[in-house]
C-alpha cells in the first residue's frame, strides 16, 4: 500500500510570492501593487532604492488603497496582469473625514483666507 502521509508539493507553492502596498484599486478586479526593494550598485557598492509596480488580480475587490498585500505569480490574465492576490497582510487605517463646523452649517466648504 502507498504511504498516505506523503504529500505531493503543490505546484502553486513554488511560485514567487511578493509583498507590497496597494497604490490603486480603481480598476474592476485589478489592483496596482508597489513593491519596494534595494539593490547594490555594481561599481560603487551604494545601496539604491528601487520600486516596481505590478498589476494583480483581486477577484472579490477586497484590497483597498494603502493595504499591505501578498501576491503570487500566475498565468497571464491580460496584457499587464500576471499576478494574483493571495491575502491582505495588513489593512490601511480608515481615512479620517474632517468636516468643519462652517461646512456643516452652510453646506459648502469655507473660503480660503
Amino acid at each position: 500500500m502507498a504511504d498516505t502521509t506523503e504529500t505531493k508539493s503543490d505546484p502553486r507553492s513554488l511560485l514567487r510570492k511578493i509583498e507590497g502596498v496597494v497604490a490603486s484599486d480603481k480598476g474592476d478586479k485589478t489592483i496596482k501593487v508597489v513593491v519596494n526593494y534595494q539593490t547594490k550598485h555594481p561599481k560603487y557598492g551604494k545601496y539604491l532604492k528601487r520600486r516596481t509596480v505590478l498589476h494583480a488580480h483581486d477577484e472579490k475587490n477586497e484590497a483597498k488603497e494603502g493595504d499591505t498585500v501578498e501576491i503570487a505569480e500566475c498565468r497571464p490574465l491580460s496584457r499587464s496582469k500576471h499576478h494574483r492576490l493571495l491575502r491582505i497582510v495588513t489593512k490601511a487605517p480608515e481615512k479620517a473625514v474632517q468636516v468643519s463646523a462652517e461646512e456643516v452649517m452652510t453646506g459648502k466648504a469655507p473660503e480660503a483666507r
